[in-house]
C-alpha cells in the first residue's frame, strides 16, 4: 500500500506540474482586433499539394481544389492577390468571378521574353472575359529583387499590358528600394506597390512593438516620393512558425498581432493592403525554410489559425496536448511496478523521478510532433525528424535506470566501436554498450552536422530544440554521474570521434550568435554546450596530443635536429 500511495503522489504532483506548463503555454491574449473582421485583401497561390510552382511547367492544381479554397478565404475577404496568370493560376478569376470576389491579378515576369509575353496576353484574355473582376493588374513581383530585369525594362512591359486592358489601373511590386532606385517605373506605373516583410529585415529584425512605425514610415516615404500615385502595401505579414531572427519570433501570438495592429492601422495611414498569404503553403519550406510555409492566415487545412477578434491563444487545444504527454508518465509508473526501470519505486523520491522521466518524454514527444509537423515537407524530410525523434526517446529512456536507483552507471560504447561494430557485425558480439552507443551516436552526429549548417547558412534553418535539449540534458546527467568515475582517466585518447565532435559544437555554437535578444539561438548555444561536456577531456587530451605532435615533428624538420 505505501508503494501504491507513493506512486499516486508522485504521479499527481508531476502531472499537476505538467498542467501548469502547458496552461502558461496556451494562456489567451487580448489584442486588437480586425474592424469588421475582415481583411482588405490576402495572397493566393493554387496548391493541392501534388505539385507546386517549383515544378515549372508541371505545376498542377484542380479546379475543385481552387473552388474550395476561394471559399474557404472569402469566410475573411472579399479580394485575393494571385502571381500568374497562366495555368493552374488561370483557373481563379473565373471562380473569384462567380463568388463575387476580386482579384489584384498577378502576371510572373522574368528574363524570358517568351514567357512573360505569355503572361500579358493571358491576363488581357482574362480581363476581357471576367470585367469588373479584375481590380490591377500586378506585372511583376519581385523582378527588381531577383535581378532579372531592368526598371526600364519593366515599364514598357507596364506600359504594354495598359494598353492591352484600359481602365485597369497598372502596378509593380517589390520592396521600398527599388522604388528609390527607379523612378521611370513611377512614369509607368498607376500605383505605387511595396513590400513590407519586417521579419526577414537585414541585418537583424525590429522587435514587435517597433515593426508598426517601421510600416507607417516606409508608406509615409512613398507617399512623399510619389505624391501623384496612391501607395498600396502589395505584401506585408508575419509567419507563425520558423527560427527566430533577433529577438522576434515567427509563432501564432505574433502572426495574429501583428496582422491585427496593423490591419486596425490601415485606413488611417490612407494605404490599400494585401496580406501575405490567405493559406499556409507547405512547399516553400524548401526554398525560405519552415517560416515560409507559414504565413497564412488559414492552415494549409483550410481553418483559420488564429481569429480575427477576440483574444488568442499559442496552444488552443492546451489541454489534450497536456493529456497526452501526461501519458508518459503514467506508462513509466506502471512500467516502474513490475521492476522495468531497476527497482520499483519504492520511496516517493524514486517514484517522483519515475514519473517526472515519463512526464518529460511525454512532453518531448507531444513538442517534438508539432516540430515535425511544421517543419517537415517531403517524406526524406519527415522520416529524418521522426528518426532522430525516436533516437531522441531512446536516450532520455536511458536515463530511467539512474532515475530509481540504479547504482552501475550505463556505459555506452564510443563512436569508433560502433562504427567497427557496423562494419563487422558478425565477427563482433552485441552488447548493452553497443546499442546505447548506437542510441547516442546518431543524435550527436546529427547534431554536429546541424552545428555547422547553422554556423554558417543558418539563415533558414530550424532549431531543432523540442528533440535535442532533453538529449543534451541526459549528456550533461551522463558526465555528472560519471565525472568522478576512476576510468574517466585511464580511457582517455580512445574516443577522438567525441572529441572533435565536442570542438565542432563549441566552435560551431560560438558562431549561431544572433544577438543578445535571441533566446531560442542562445538556447541552441547552451545545448551545443552541454552535448561537449562529457567529451571536454577528450578535447583537452586530443589537443595536447595534437600540438605535442606538432612540436615534435617541428623539431625533426630543424637542420641537424635529433
Amino acid at each position: 500500500m505505501p508503494r501504491l500511495l507513493n506512486a499516486l503522489v508522485s504521479l499527481l504532483i508531476v502531472i499537476a506540474a505538467s498542467a501548469t506548463f502547458w496552461a502558461g503555454l496556451g494562456r489567451s491574449v487580448d489584442l486588437v482586433d480586425v474592424p469588421g473582421g475582415r481583411l482588405a485583401c490576402l495572397s493566393y497561390t493554387p496548391y493541392d499539394g501534388s505539385s507546386s510552382p517549383l515544378d515549372g511547367k508541371d505545376f498542377k492544381a484542380s479546379t475543385e481544389g481552387i473552388r474550395a479554397d476561394l471559399e474557404a478565404v472569402q469566410k475573411v475577404t472579399n479580394c485575393i492577390r494571385t502571381y500568374s496568370a497562366l495555368d493552374p493560376a488561370s483557373k481563379v478569376v473565373p471562380i473569384a468571378a462567380e463568388l463575387g470576389l476580386t482579384v489584384w491579378q498577378g502576371l510572373w515576369i522574368g528574363a524570358r521574353e517568351d514567357e512573360n509575353d505569355a503572361e500579358i496576353n493571358a491576363a488581357a484574355a482574362l480581363a476581357k472575359a471576367y470585367p469588373g473582376t479584375i481590380q490591377r493588374f500586378v506585372v511583376g513581383n519581385e523582378v527588381l529583387l531577383r535581378r532579372e530585369l531592368l526598371g526600364e525594362e519593366l515599364a514598357v512591359l507596364l506600359q504594354r499590358v495598359k494598353a492591352l486592358a484600359p481602365g485597369i489601373p497598372v502596378t509593380y511590386a517589390d520592396v521600398p528600394e527599388f522604388w528609390r532606385r527607379n523612378p521611370v517605373l513611377g512614369d509607368a506605373a498607376d500605383v505605387v506597390t511595396i513590400h513590407i516583410l519586417p521579419y526577414w529585415d537585414d541585418p537583424l529584425p525590429m522587435t514587435m512593438d517597433e515593426v508598426q512605425a517601421h510600416a507607417r514610415a516606409l508608406v509615409k516615404e512613398m507617399q512623399s516620393l510619389y505624391p501623384n500615385h496612391p501607395v498600396a502595401i502589395g505584401e506585408i505579414g508575419w509567419p507563425s512558425a520558423g527560427r527566430t531572427r533577433g529577438g522576434v519570433i515567427p509563432n501564432l501570438v505574433n502572426e495574429a498581432r501583428f496582422v491585427r495592429e496593423f490591419v486596425a492601422q490601415a485606413d488611417a495611414i490612407g494605404v490599400d493592403y494585401n496580406i501575405v498569404e490567405a493559406i499556409d503553403q507547405d512547399w516553400k519550406i524548401w526554398p525560405e525554410g519552415t517560416v515560409g510555409g507559414h504565413w497564412g492566415i488559414l492552415d494549409n487545412q483550410r481553418r483559420e489559425k488564429f481569429p480575427l477578434i477576440g483574444p488568442v491563444s499559442e496552444w488552443p487545444r492546451w489541454p489534450l496536448a497536456a493529456a497526452l504527454s501526461s501519458l508518459g508518465a503514467v506508462t513509466a509508473i506502471m512500467l516502474g511496478g513490475f521492476g522495468v526501470f531497476g527497482q520499483a519505486p519504492a520511496t516517493f523520491a524514486h517514484g517522483l523521478k519515475l514519473a517526472g522521466l515519463g512526464q518529460a518524454m511525454g512532453i518531448m514527444t507531444v513538442l517534438g510532433i508539432r516540430f515535425i509537423v511544421d517543419t517537415s515537407f517531403g517524406w526524406p524530410v519527415w522520416v529524418l525528424n521522426s528518426t532522430m525523434l525516436g533516437f531522441g526517446l531512446l536516450c532520455v529512456l536511458t536515463l530511467g535506470p539512474i532515475s530509481v536507483g540504479r547504482t552501475q552507471p550505463l556505459r555506452a560504447a564510443s563512436i569508433a566501436a560502433v562504427a567497427a561494430w557496423l562494419r563487422r557485425p558478425a565477427r563482433m558480439r552485441w552488447s548493452t554498450e553497443i546499442g546505447l552507443g548506437l542510441v547516442f551516436a546518431v543524435p550527436l552526429l546529427w547534431t554536429g552536422q546541424l552545428a555547422i549548417l547553422h554556423a554558417f547558412d543558418g539563415r533558414h534553418r530550424d532549431f531543432p530544440l523540442a528533440i535535442l535539449v532533453p538529449i543534451a540534458c541526459v549528456q550533461a546527467l551522463r558526465w555528472w554521474q560519471d565525472r568522478k568515475g576512476k576510468d574517466q582517466v585511464s580511457h582517455l585518447g580512445e574516443r577522438r570521434e567525441e572529441a572533435w565532435l565536442a570542438i565542432i559544437f563549441l566552435v560551431c555554437g560560438a558562431l549561431a550568435w544572433n544577438g543578445p535578444n535571441n533566446v531560442e539561438a542562445m538556447a541552441w548555444m547552451a545545448t551545443l554546450v552541454l552535448f561537449a561536456l562529457p567529451w571536454l577531456g577528450e578535447v583537452r587530451f586530443e589537443l595536447r596530443r595534437l600540438f605535442m605532435t606538432s612540436g615534435t615533428q617541428h623539431r625533426h624538420q630543424q637542420p641537424g635536429g635529433r
